[in-house]
This record gives C-alpha cells, sequence and structure tokens, in this order.
C-alpha cells in the first residue's frame, strides 16, 4: 500500500480517528528527532576520529617501517 493509499483511507476516518492517527504520526516523528545525532554526539565522535591512530603499539607492519623495507628492496646486492 503506497501513501497515497494511506493518504486516501485516512481521509475517509471519522475526525476523532483523523486526529489521533496525526497524534501518533507526530509522536513518532518526535521520536526519530530524539534519535538523530546532537552536537555533543557529533563532537565527541570528532574527537575520537581525531585520537585515531595516535596510541602508541607494540606491533609493527610493513606500512610502519616502509622506509627500512624500501631500503631493503631497493639495496645494491653485492
Amino acid at each position: 500500500m503506497g501513501i497515497e493509499e494511506l493518504l486516501e483511507h485516512a481521509m475517509h476516518l471519522p475526525a476523532k480517528e483523523r486526529r489521533q492517527l496525526a497524534e501518533r504520526l507526530l509522536a513518532d516523528l518526535n521520536e526519530s528527532d530524539e534519535a538523530a545525532p546532537t552536537d555533543a554526539k557529533l563532537k565527541a565522535l570528532d574527537r575520537f576520529l581525531e585520537l585515531a591512530g595516535t596510541v602508541h603499539s607494540d606491533f609493527t607492519d610493513v606500512s610502519s617501517d616502509k622506509y627500512k623495507h624500501l631500503a631493503d628492496v631497493y639495496a645494491d646486492e653485492k
């Protein structure tokens, strides 16, 4: 059932039921607005992303030692 059909059915409801339907739809809309990210949540996420990759790790990989590995690859063999 599409939106147009729902609206058509809603237009044929008694006035009291239309008001109840409208109130429920508005309440659902307000709840979905509350679930939207707030400025505080977005700022916390920005701060978290700023910290990404800044923590020390004892684990190394090719990308962290890339110059050593590149030097080994491109060094002249004797």
